[in-house]
């Protein structure tokens, strides 16, 4: 007689217990994550730990002892005999979901080429430094969704960046665009005294990169629940949902709730999230 199969044999059971999850769609999807420092081992962590299919890890950088306060996948021996980060994370997230593919990409995000980036289904922004930011930025608008996330000590944002909503050059300003000017010299290299090590603590990054990963999954979901046929979106078959909602409707809800064009401010110190709205700028030079 054979046995019943477990429900606790699938790593994804309780995920796929939310009412409209699609496993399938989550475990095909090709993301891009840019930065291995602390965001960037809290977002491989939660994508890993979701089931995405395909990452690439881009990260020029090696660690160093003062990682280690907010770094998951990094231990002092990796500090100790120097190593590069992007590599660490891709060999340890393979322990949390073995079928998970991770290429690391030793390099300078500015030194990707300008089609590299429309392979991917979406694109995670885990840097520390504007400039490079502002180059992920221009460099995805109108190719594939953008999930920017930033923290300093208690603080942190999330943005998400879908054509033709707002960017993120439309919300610098003019103090913005002179700080980034200053921290260059005039031969364009960076002058770190202009731009010193920011404030980290590892409770502000994990929640500031499970908000990132959390606005992918209402999207990949928003995505699932439509089947499009002549432009027009169509419901797709796949049981009843809950509160005899369609597809359709469920696709509008979640959309509806997403960060896109919008920046969300967390606060760690009074336990606050306050989400603004971002205008399309008038002669952003990244969209016009």
């Amino acid at each position: 007689m054979l046995e019943k199969p477990s429900i606790d044999a699938d790593q994804f059971d309780r995920q796929k217990r939310i009412a409209g999850w699609d496993q399938d769609a989550i475990s095909k999807l090709n993301v891009l994550v840019v930065g291995a420092g602390a965001l960037g081992n809290e977002v491989v962590k939660g994508l890993a730990q979701i089931g995405v299919g395909r990452i690439t890890l881009v990260d020029f950088d090696r660690i160093v002892k003062a990682n280690l306060n907010r770094c998951v996948f990094f231990c002092p021996m990796d500090a100790a005999n120097g190593l590069f980060k992007a590599r660490v994370i891709a060999t340890r997230a393979r322990s949390i979901n073995k079928k998970i593919r991770i290429t690391p990409i030793l390099k300078n995000v500015e030194e990707l080429p300008e089609n590299f980036y429309s392979q991917f289904d979406y694109v995670f922004s885990c840097l520390d430094n504007l400039g490079a930011r502002l180059h992920l930025n221009s460099h995805c608008y109108g190719k594939v969704p953008l999930i920017d996330g930033g923290t300093t000590g208690f603080f942190g944002k999330v943005q998400v960046v879908i054509a033709p909503s707002a960017c993120l050059e439309c919300a610098m300003s003019e103090q913005d665009y002179q700080f980034l000017w200053r921290k260059y010299s005039c031969v364009g290299d960076p002058l770190d005294f202009i731009d010193p090590k920011t404030p980290a603590l590892s409770t502000t990054n994990s929640i500031i990169a499970a908000l990132q990963v959390n606005e992918m999954i209402k999207l990949v979901h928003c995505a699932a629940s439509l089947e499009r046929k002549g432009g027009k979106p169509q419901p797709k078959v796949v049981g009843e949902e809950q509160g005899g909602q369609s597809n359709v409707e469920q696709a509008k809800w979640l959309f509806g709730n997403t960060l896109v064009g919008k920046y969300l401010f967390y606060d760690g110190v009074r336990n606050t999230q306050a989400v603004f709205s971002v205008e399309r700028r008038q002669g952003c030079p990244v969209h016009g």
